[in-house]
């Protein structure tokens, strides 16, 4: 899934769509990550599986309510597009659009953390100039942690049809935050 992608006006094909998408993307960012010791220039195309698999998540949880309208993951320049990342976490975190436990709450660092690994995503997408920052993997982990949090957690989808689905999700999910939390200083594997 990306801003560029267009997407179906039925939630129950958004979601199922969104959910297949996530999988792919979180399958990318596992395998980029194995390689990021030995070249840490590979963090770009984790960055680019997180955020994709992000933008998914975000689209399945908006989406799920009986309630959810087109226009709730719809770019409002172009409502045939999905809207960019930081207007489906605004929409996320509100109360307008999903109620607790499945609304996000999350604090200005996560905010910042997800902002940031966007900003590495667009960077290697757009050639702007990637670098890795000082500690990607805190980053990525903030991703896993809202994915997880939108998926498995609090859905606001019905899980019973995409049970296979995100089984898998789940896998990849926790093998990732495994991975991820070795290099993440004074932060244990929860």
């Amino acid at each position: 899934m990306d801003t560029d992608r267009q997407f179906s006006s039925d939630p129950e094909t958004r979601i199922a769509d969104a959910i297949e998408a996530a999988l792919e993307a979180l399958r990318l960012a596992s395998r980029e990550h194995a390689g990021t010791e030995l070249q840490p220039e590979r963090w770009r195309w984790v960055a680019l599986g997180l955020v994709s698999a992000l933008q998914a998540a975000l689209v399945a949880a908006l989406s799920g309510y009986a309630s959810a309208r087109h226009e709730d993951v719809a770019n409002p320049s172009q409502s045939d597009r999905v809207a960019p990342i930081a207007l489906l976490l605004r929409r996320a975190r509100s109360s307008e659009h999903l109620n607790a436990p499945e609304r996000l709450d999350l604090t200005g660092a996560q905010v910042r953390g997800l902002e940031e690994l966007v900003a590495m995503r667009n960077a290697a997408v757009h050639g702007l100039g990637f670098r890795v920052p000082e500690n990607p993997a805190t980053l990525a982990r903030t991703a896993v942690d809202v994915i997880r949090h939108l998926l498995l957690t609090h859905p606001a989808f019905d899980m019973s049809g995409f049970v296979l689905f995100l089984s898998l999700i789940d896998r990849e999910l926790t093998a990732l935050d495994t991975a991820l939390a070795v290099k993440v200083p004074g932060k244990p594997h929860d």
